[in-house]
């Protein structure tokens, strides 16, 4: 993934780099995000991201009991670190901020242009984000989790599946309904679960014209600074309340697409990301296909050219 997944510290910057892959951000959240489960309120989170032909067949079936979905698109990263005794750029930066920067300042880079690709990760993940806050349909931020060591990540990720085993006597021991429904009302609260909140959601505020730029943040993923070096006091918050805000009035049929009238969406979608110009990539829109193969096949593309991943909010048919 264009660095290191070794885990060690430079020593004359003092840096700590993780010992994880962005796969295994990627495997772990999707993981969970599977294994949730809300049956009374017949809706789900699902990835979408894969190609045509690989959706075709049972999941079209599947697929055709989908009422209403939202989309939403992360692009995972991992974390390194400096010490705040430090004299990277990354402390030295925030200290001139005023920003909080012991007892470690975490960060993340952005990701260089391939040679295939028309414009920056980083700024397709802002395009996919101004056009989904103009329609109120869903959002786009970077989720990286508040740890460099893979053993402490592993085991909050354990210990957030243990403490769901109380549970197994219902008829499905990951049904989530008491825990994110707010005072039973139908207000959705991912906030909620510990282990969303131990991740750091990082929307991308602007276009870049080169990625040497890095986002850093505190270990309790407050104080978030764009490597400018510019202070964004608003920007980042925790994943768990990132799935909040996207799921708020879901539950009512606040802003849902329907298959059905879904391929305008996703064809503005596409202009907005790539600037309206010409490209030589696949026609999604254009493929004889259902509606949502479509979607999956966008999600395809997005998550095998620039590792964004394409995930819905999806409401059920009764």
């Amino acid at each position: 993934m264009g660095e290191s997944a070794l885990s060690k510290t430079t020593h004359n910057s003092h840096r700590i780099d993780p010992d994880f892959t962005e796969e295994v951000v990627g495997m772990a959240l999707d993981a969970f995000l599977a294994t949730m489960c809300f049956p009374r309120q017949r809706f789900s989170i699902e990835p979408l991201s894969r190609s045509v032909e690989r959706w075709l067949g049972a999941d079209a079936v599947l697929t055709s009991g989908i009422r209403g979905f939202r989309p939403f698109y992360m692009q995972f990263k991992r974390p390194s670190a400096y010490p705040d005794f430090s004299v990277s750029k990354i402390v030295t930066d925030r200290a001139k901020l005023g920003l909080q920067t012991g007892p470690r300042s975490l960060y993340f880079p952005l990701r260089e242009k391939q040679k295939s690709h028309s414009d920056y990760q980083h700024n397709i993940l802002f395009n996919l984000r101004q056009e989904l806050l103009k329609t109120g349909s869903g959002d786009a931020a970077y989720v990286c989790p508040l740890f460099v060591d893979r053993a402490t990540y592993r085991y909050n990720l354990h210990w957030a599946g243990v403490r769901r085993w109380p549970l197994l006597w219902r008829h499905i021991p990951w049904d989530l309904d008491d825990v994110v429904l707010h005072g039973g009302s139908r207000k959705l609260r991912f906030d909620r679960v510990p282990i969303l909140a131990a991740h750091i959601s990082v929307p991308p505020h602007a276009t870049v014209t080169s990625a040497r730029h890095r986002y850093s943040f505190t270990e309790s993923g407050t104080e978030l600074c764009f490597h400018s070096p510019e202070a964004l006091p608003e920007g980042a918050e925790s994943f768990g309340k990132f799935l909040t805000r996207i799921a708020e009035g879901f539950l009512d049929g606040d802003r849902k697409i329907s298959p059905e009238d879904s391929i305008g969406t996703l064809s503005n979608l596409i202009d907005a990301v790539y600037n309206s110009r010409k490209w030589d990539g696949p026609s999604f829109v254009g493929r004889d296909s259902d509606p949502m193969g479509r979607w999956f096949a966008w999600g395809e593309h997005l998550r095998s050219e620039y590792a964004i991943e394409q995930f819905a909010l999806v409401a059920w048919r009764d």
